[in-house]
């Protein structure tokens, strides 16, 4: 027993009950700032990626949806009736699936407000896709033509009427992510009747 009156083991015992000191609380605290900071620093990154990646993959299906549009009616198509590097319209006769009379559709690239529309006739243009431009901001959109022996007319043929097959290429570009899409179809009523 020491002059206190308690013995030596206890107090021992009682200055190891007594807790942490201010300085060993606030390291404490700081590293586990230090470690939410990080934690915090990783979940934003990954919500701007998962924003990045879903904005991108919106836009990818808007093209490949807009170039489906252009070669299923290309398919069908009897002629083209106006050719230029982006637009194309294509004259389709009544009997095929998307109406039951004949009609002119215009694909043309609006590269103001970088989208691809459809225009069918006189009626207003509707949007296909948007976010059509390339990266190095030329245009999003190139027709090009080929003649039935495949022979390329380039983007602005003299001769309309040698226009068998229709290619489209597109590019989308959100960020700093560009993808370019192509595909071409022939005319599935070429050559055109002759009265």
């Amino acid at each position: 027993m020491t002059a206190d009156g308690v013995h030596p083991r206890r107090r021992d015992r009682i200055h190891l009950a007594e807790g942490f000191s201010l300085v060993e609380l606030v390291m404490a605290l700081a590293l586990l700032a230090l470690a939410l900071g990080g934690i915090y620093a990783l979940v934003v990154a990954g919500g701007r990626s998962a924003k990045v990646t879903n904005d991108f993959l919106q836009a990818q299906a808007q093209v490949r949806a807009a170039i489906d549009s252009v070669v299923a009616e290309a398919r069908w198509a009897q002629a083209v009736t106006a050719a230029g590097p982006d637009a194309v319209t294509l004259s389709v006769p009544g009997d095929t699936l998307f109406s039951p009379g004949p009609y002119a559709v215009t694909f043309s690239y609006d590269s103001a407000a970088g989208t691809l529309t459809r225009r069918v006739g006189a009626a207003p243009a509707e949007v296909l896709a948007f976010n059509i431009v390339r990266e190095d901001g030329g245009a999003g959109v190139v027709f090009e033509y080929f003649t039935a022996g495949g022979a390329s007319l380039g983007s602005a043929p003299a001769d309309l009427s040698a226009i068998a097959r229709v290619r489209v290429t597109v590019v989308t570009t959100v960020g700093d992510v560009s993808r370019t899409f192509a595909a071409d179809a022939a005319l599935r009523a070429y050559p055109p009747p002759t009265p």
